[in-house]
């Protein structure tokens, strides 16, 4: 029996988040979305998620790494991945010392996603 792979995308702005639902479903992954801290805290409190995709700036705050805080705290398993157009060196150090998996600058290739999606499979199974 094949796993089905859950991923959770949290983005304020739509076209992203139906960039990642078709991208993700190519591939048959189930694929959720939130538009907010409050949304993506209740998606993650109701089920568990192989992966998050989490942008790092609503409306022009840097929200992101508060989000990935939050749903580390609700599902410490959960595999995480700050996505964003305003990359630093320092919300890089801060995501990954926050749990993220990795951190990914905007645009992104597909096969980056699924090479994200793929090791996010492989640090869940070492972790049963």
């Amino acid at each position: 029996m094949v796993k089905e792979i859950k991923a959770l995308v949290i983005d304020d702005e739509l076209a992203v988040l139906e960039s990642f639902k078709m991208i993700l479903g190519i591939k048959n992954y189930t694929v959720k979305t939130a538009r907010s801290l409050e949304e993506a805290v209740s998606a993650v409190s109701k089920e568990h998620f192989d992966i998050a995709f989490i942008d790092l700036r609503f409306e022009g705050r840097q929200i992101g790494l508060d989000i990935l805080k939050k749903l580390k705290e609700i599902d410490p398993k959960i595999e995480a991945v700050i996505v964003t157009a305003y990359a630093t060196e320092a919300t890089k150090i801060d995501a990954i010392q926050l749990g993220a998996m990795d951190y990914i600058s905007k645009p992104f290739m597909m096969e980056v996603i699924y090479e994200l999606v793929d090791r996010a499979i492989e640090k869940n199974k070492a972790k049963r």
